[in-house]
């Protein structure tokens, strides 16, 4: 991975933790959930075009994974990481998952859950695949 994902825990009660085996192959950086079936998949609960609004993400993936292999994934609060943004993103925004399980800026945080806020703008950085990525400094709360 080119992109550093875990930048510092601070201190915070930040795990990570192989919660269960990856439903396909997900690159690092996304924010992460578990499926019916108990695998992990890249967050599709589009938090700002979807009408719930609240769902939670168990984290975001540390280092790139493999259908049925083990998953990294960061937990807890007070996390500083860099994750995959979909767009652009100016730094004080507070920021909700879109339907890949990437971060965008929420117009709305009362409706929609904030999972982070960006600490900078945007960059962009290499995934796993060698790959320019847009991705954003973020403090997991």
């Amino acid at each position: 991975m080119a992109t550093e994902i875990l930048v510092n825990d601070g201190g915070a009660p930040a795990r990570i933790m192989n919660l269960a085996p990856a439903n396909a192959a997900i690159e690092a950086g996304m924010f992460v959930e578990i499926n019916s079936s108990g695998k992990i998949i890249a967050d599709s609960d589009d938090q700002e075009g979807g009408s719930s609004g609240q769902k939670t993400s168990l984290g975001v993936l540390l280092v790139d994974c493999v259908e049925n292999g083990p998953t990294n994934i960061v937990t807890g609060k007070g996390v500083v990481c860099n994750v995959q943004a979909a767009e652009a993103i100016t730094c004080g925004h507070e920021l909700t998952v879109d339907n890949a399980g990437k971060v965008e800026p929420t117009a709305d945080a009362d409706a929609h859950r904030v999972v982070a806020k960006a600490l900078a703008a945007s960059f962009n950085g290499t995934d796993s695949g060698g790959n320019t990525t847009v991705f954003v400094r973020a403090l997991l709360i």
